[in-house]
C-alpha cells in the first residue's frame, strides 16, 4: 500500500494526540490504576452494579472509580512508558484502526502507537492475570500480514523517513527460549517486550530520566543503520598487547546514538557477560550541570566497536605513518548504526551530555577497541574499577585550599579557609591536635570531614553565597570589610586555628583521660565540641562579654569557664548518661551530642540557653511528651466523631456511599490483618476503628467545599489562610513524621488550640 485516502488520514490524526497539554491529561488518567468517571447521580446505581464505587458525590454528579482490567492496565502502562521516554505523539485511545491493505476490510486496531523524532512504534499488548503459557501463532502471523501496510500508512502521515518498529508486548506470559513464537518474532522483525524488558525500560527511565531514549533506541534497533552515511573522523590507530585500538575525538550527540551500555540485566543476557550498573540519577544531573557550567573531563571514554555484519563494519584508511612509530594516522569511518559501540567505561560522562546544551558542540576523547570479546571487555571494566583508586574524601577536602584559596567566589574561599584551618590544627607541632587529623592520604585518629562540617556550622567563619555574605556576621573571626583577600584569609586562618586550639587545650587539661578518649578526641566529639565553642562564642558577643575587637586571648579567657564546666560535667557523667549519648547512632547523632554538650554547659551557666537547646530540652521532658500525646488522642477522637457526624448531615442515610472506596480499602486491610485467624468474623470489626488520621484528612479535603465541613475543620493556627490546604494544615501536626518524634511546648500549644476549636462543635 503506497498511499492512503484523505478519510483514512483524518481517522489516524483524530485518534492520535499531538497537543502536549492533552497528552499530559491523558497520561494522568492512564497512569492511575483506577478508571475514574463522572456520572449523573441518577446513574450511580447502574454503575455500582458494574463494579464501580463512589469516590466523591456532588449536587448533580458523582465521581466513581473502578480498578482497571489487566489488559487495559497493561496497555496504559505501555502507553505511559512511551510518554516517559519522551514521545510527544501517542494514540488518544484504543479505537485507533489503520487500513493496511487495498480492501475496506483490511483494517487493524492498534493498541499503542508512539511517534518519535526518527521512529514510530506500534505495539500489540497481551496480558494475563497470572503467569501462564500460551501460543500466539495466529496473532503473530496476522501481525506479520499487516505490518507493511500499517507502516506505509503511518509513514505517509508522519514522514516517509521514519522507521517503524513493531513490538509484541506481553505480561505474565511464559515463552520457551527457543519456542516457535520467539522464532516467529525474530523472523518477522518483531521485538518481544516481556516482563523483564518492561522492568528494565522503566528502570532506565527512573535512572536516566529523558536520556533513557538513547539506550531504548539502541535496544530496539540494535545494529540497524540509522542512515547510510558513515561517521568519518580523524583518528590514530595503535596497538596494546594483542588488541588494536583507535584514538579519536567525537561529539557526544553522535556517541549517544551509536553507543550502548551492557547493563547487567536479564534483557541483555544474549550479550553476556554484562557488567555495567544503572546510572545514579543524582550523579547524572550533577554531571550535566558541571558540563553546562564549563566543566570538562580530561580522561577518555572507553568503547568497543562490534561488527554484526558486513554492512556494519568500521573502516580505517591510513594517511600517514612515521617510520620510527607503530602508530598510524588516518580517517576512521564508523557505521551510523544503533548500539554498535559498547561503552566499557564512562557511561556517566556520556549520558551527562544527553541534556547538556553542549552535546553537539563539545567533543570527548575516546579510546575504542574493535570486536573485543565480551569477556575481555569485562576484564577491562574490572581492571579500571579495581585498580583505579578513587580520590580519598579527606584528600578532596585537603585540596580545597589549593583549588579555591584565590577564588572569586566567596563560598569557595570559605571552603579553602576551612581546609587551611584544619591543616593548621593538625600540622602544627605546638597544637593539641598535632598528628591526630587525617590529612590528604595520611591516616590518623580523627577524620577530616567532621572538622569541616563543624567549622561550617560554628559561626567562627562567615556564611556566604558565591557573591555575598549571609547570616550573622558579627560573631565570625573573618574580617569581611578587608579588601585585600589574601590578608583577610591569612589573618582568619591564624585567628580561628588559634582559638580552636586554645579551646581544645583548655578541655584537654580539664578532662580526665577516659573523658578525653570518648568526649574530645572522637569524630562525634569533634562536631559537638567545635560547634559548641562557636555557639558559646556567639553568646559571649551577644551578651557583651567580648566584642569584635577582642583579642584571641581575651576570647579564650572569656570562654574558659564554660569549657571547664562542660569538662567537669563530662568527668562526672554516670554510666547510664554515657550509654545514652554514645548509643545514639545515625543521622541525628551529631546534633544529639551537641545538645548534650550545650546542656552540660547550661547546668552551670543557666543564662546560656540558645533557642535550639531550649526546644531540645522540652523534647526530652517525659511529662511534656505525655501531655502532648494525651491531647493528640483527644483530638483524634473528636475528629473521628465530627467527621462521621458531618457525613450524615451532608449525605443522610447514604453517607457510606461517599466513602465507599475508603471503606473497601480499609475492610481489605482488616482482612489481611486478621483473616488468617479461624475465628475471624468481619461483623465483629467496625472499619471506622481502623482509619488513620490521613484517611480523615482525605475525607475532610474531599468534602471541604461544603460549609458543614469547612466551618468545623478550618482551623487557623495564627498563620492565616491562603488556600484550602492552609485551612486543614493543622491535621499534619497530629502525624508523627519520624518514629519517636518529640514535641516542644510550642507544639503542644498548637495542639491545645486545635483541641479547643473542635470541642465547641462537640458540645452542639
Amino acid at each position: 500500500m503506497t498511499s492512503i485516502s484523505e478519510k483514512q488520514l483524518e481517522i489516524i490524526k483524530t485518534h492520535m494526540v499531538h497537543d502536549s497539554d492533552v497528552l499530559d491529561i491523558k497520561f494522568r488518567a492512564k497512569n492511575n490504576r483506577f478508571d475514574i468517571i463522572s456520572v449523573f447521580n441518577g446513574e450511580v446505581d447502574d454503575y455500582l452494579k458494574k463494579g464501580y464505587v463512589v469516590k466523591k458525590s456532588m449536587v448533580r454528579k458523582t465521581t466513581m472509580c473502578k480498578e482497571k482490567a489487566n489488559g487495559v492496565q497493561f496497555e496504559d502502562d505501555i502507553w505511559c512508558m512511551f510518554y516517559n521516554l519522551g514521545f510527544k505523539i501517542l494514540n488518544r485511545d484504543e479505537n485507533l484502526s489503520v487500513q493496511w491493505g487495498p480492501n475496506e476490510t483490511d483494517i487493524q486496531q492498534l493498541d499503542v502507537v508512539a511517534v518519535g523524532d526518527d521512529s514510530i512504534f506500534v505495539v500489540e499488548c497481551k496480558a494475563a492475570a497470572q503467569s501462564v503459557s500460551h501460543s500466539f501463532k495466529n496473532e503473530l502471523n496476522k501481525m506479520e500480514q499487516y505490518m507493511r501496510g500499517v507502516s506505509d500508512s503511518l509513514r505517509h502521515v508522519y514522514g516517509l523517513e521514519k522507521r517503524v518498529k513493531f513490538i509484541f508486548a506481553t505480561r505474565n506470559y511464559r515463552f520457551p527460549e527457543e519456542g516457535e513464537d520467539i522464532k516467529r518474532m525474530r523472523n518477522y522483525g518483531i521485538f518481544h517486550l516481556n516482563d523483564n524488558t518492561y522492568k528494565y525500560i522503566t528502570s532506565l527511565i527512573k535512572c536516566y530520566k529523558n536520556a533513557a531514549i538513547y539506550q531504548f533506541l539502541g535496544l530496539m534497533f540494535k545494529d540497524e543503520l540509522i542512515n547510510d552515511k558513515p561517521i568519518t573522523i580523524p583518528a590514530l590507530k595503535g596497538k596494546m598487547g594483542k588488541q588494536s585500538y583507535f584514538l579519536f575525538s567525537i561529539e557526544p550527540s553522535i556517541l549517544l546514538k551509536v553507543g550502548f551500555v551492557l547493563h547487567r540485566t536479564k534483557v541483555n543476557d544474549s550479550l553476556a557477560p554484562t557488567y555495567q550498573r544503572l546510572l545514579v540519577p543524582s550523579r547524572l544531573k550533577g554531571i550535566t550541570k558541571f558540563i553546562d557550567d564549563g566543566g570538562f573531563f580530561p580522561n577518555s571514554i572507553i568503547l568497543n566497536f562490534c561488527e554484526p555484519s558486513d554492512d556494519v563494519k568500521i573502516k580505517f584508511d591510513m594517511i600517514h605513518k612515521e617510520e620510527d612509530s607503530e602508530a598510524e594516522f588516518g580517517l576512521l569511518s564508523i557505521p551510523n548504526a544503533y548500539g554498535i559501540a559498547y561503552i566499557i567505561d564512562g557511561q556517566h560522562r556520556v549520558y551527562g551530555y544527553a541534556n547538556s546544551k553542549y552535546k553537539d558542540k563539545h567533543t570527548v576523547p575516546v579510546v575504542a577497541f574493535e570486536n573485543m570479546p565480551s569477556e575481555e571487555q569485562l576484564q577491562i571494566f574490572m581492571d579500571i574499577n579495581e585498580n583505579q583508586k578513587a580520590v580519598n574524601p579527606s584528600l578532596r577536602l585537603d585540596l580545597q585550599e589549593d583549588l579555591c584559596w584565590k577564588s572569586s567566589h566567596l563560598d569557595s574561599r570559605m571552603k579553602a579557609l576551612r581546609s587551611s584551618v584544619i591543616k593548621a590544627l593538625g600540622n602544627n607541632s605546638n597544637n593539641v591536635l598535632y598528628g591526630m587529623i587525617s590529612i590528604g592520604e595520611d591516616s590518623a585518629t580523627l577524620a577530616f570531614k567532621p572538622f569541616d562540617t563543624a567549622l561550617s556550622r560554628s559561626g567562627l567563619l562567615p556564611k556566604a553565597t558565591a557573591t555575598r555574605w549571609t547570616g550573622n556576621l558579627d560573631t565570625c573571626l573573618y574580617d569581611i570589610n578587608e579588601t585585600n583577600n589574601e590578608k583577610a584569609m591569612r589573618e582568619a586562618r591564624k585567628n580561628i586555628a588559634c582559638f580552636v586550639d586554645g579551646a581544645y587545650s583548655i578541655a584537654n587539661n580539664a578532662m580526665n583521660e577516659e573523658t578525653r578518649k570518648v568526649f574530645l578526641f572522637t569524630p562525634r566529639a569533634t562536631y559537638a565540641f567545635i560547634t559548641l565553642i562557636g555557639s558559646v562564642h556567639r553568646f559571649l558577643i551577644q551578651t557583651g562579654v567580648i566584642c569584635s575587637s577582642s583579642s584571641i586571648s581575651e576570647r579564650l579567657e572569656a570562654i574558659k569557664p564554660y569549657i571547664i564546666g562542660l569538662s567537669e560535667n563530662l568527668n562526672g557523667i554516670t554510666d547510664d548518661e554515657k550509654r545514652t549519648i554514645t548509643g545514639v547512632l545515625g543521622q541525628g547523632a551529631d546534633v544529639f551530642w551537641l545538645r548534650s554538650y550545650q546542656n552540660f554547659v547550661n547546668k552551670d551557666f543557666p543564662n546560656y540557653c540558645p533557642d535550639e537547646l531550649a526546644e531540645w530540652k522540652e523534647t526530652q521532658d517525659e511529662d511534656l511528651q505525655l501531655e502532648g500525646n494525651n491531647i493528640k488522642k483527644d483530638i483524634c477522637g473528636q475528629v473521628k466523631r465530627l467527621v462521621f457526624e458531618r457525613l450524615v448531615m451532608v449525605y443522610g442515610d447514604k453517607w457510606d456511599k461517599s466513602v465507599a472506596l475508603l471503606k473497601n480499602v480499609t475492610e481489605n486491610k482488616i482482612l489481611k490483618m486478621f483473616g488468617d485467624d479461624d475465628s475471624f468474623d468481619p461483623n465483629n470489626y467496625d472499619w471506622r476503628d481502623y482509619l488513620e488520621i490521613m484517611d480523615y484528612k482525605t475525607i475532610i479535603k474531599e468534602n471541604f467545599s461544603n460549609d458543614t465541613f469547612s466551618q468545623v475543620f478550618a482551623i487557623d493556627l495564627g498563620l492565616g489562610f491562603k488556600s484550602k490546604n492552609d485551612k486543614i494544615a493543622w491535621i499534619d501536626r497530629l502525624i508523627d513524621k519520624k518514629k519517636g518524634m518529640s514535641m516542644t511546648r510550642s507544639d503542644i500549644n498548637y495542639l491545645e488550640r486545635i483541641n479547643t476549636h473542635l470541642q465547641q462543635f462537640i458540645s452542639e
